[in-house]
């Protein structure tokens, strides 16, 4: 009996950690998808498993995937449905872990680059003002450098001016 519950128990767990992708190829998809469409659907693909009980990060880089596929569309409804989609898990991703510097990152980078007509602006200056004051507590050297990348670059200099 004791060998059938260990059994049990040992196959729910390989199958939950079979379900969560690796977020090395999860961070490399997104990246590609901004230029390439075959990877942003490969993006949402590798993420369609992940629900709400999934880890923040992994629900927010989903609805990136699929804003992602919403630039890649033809269809204005379809397009403005997976925004919203999007905008959704992004928004329900930052309120399960409002101090995850990844995800606030990921919004403030999309928030950033949306047309304003989508009015997905209102935490581009909250989010950069958490960026800048709490950089320095992460361990991922890469994930600082692509945030001081960011926050460097012309047109976030140019936000930063504009606005402050």
């Amino acid at each position: 009996m004791k060998k059938a519950v260990f059994l049990v128990i040992l196959l729910i767990a390989i199958k939950s950690y079979a379900a969560e992708p690796e977020i090395r190829e999860v961070k490399n998809l997104f990246s590609a998808s901004a230029y390439s469409k075959a990877s942003a659907d490969q993006l949402l693909k590798l993420l369609s498993a992940t629900g709400e009980s999934s880890p923040a990060l992994f629900i927010c880089y989903k609805g990136a995937a699929e804003m992602m596929q919403a630039k890649y569309g033809f269809n204005p409804v379809n397009k403005f449905k997976r925004f919203k989609k999007g905008r959704s898990l992004i928004e329900n991703a930052v309120k399960k872990e409002p101090d995850n510097l990844e995800i606030r990152f990921l919004r403030f980078l999309i928030q950033t680059n949306l047309p304003s007509f989508l009015n997905y602006n209102n935490d581009i200056h909250k989010d950069r003002n958490y960026l800048l004051a709490n950089l320095k507590t992460t361990d991922d050297k890469e994930l600082r450098q692509n945030i001081l990348k960011y926050l460097s670059s012309k047109k976030i200099t140019q936000l930063k001016n504009r606005k402050d």
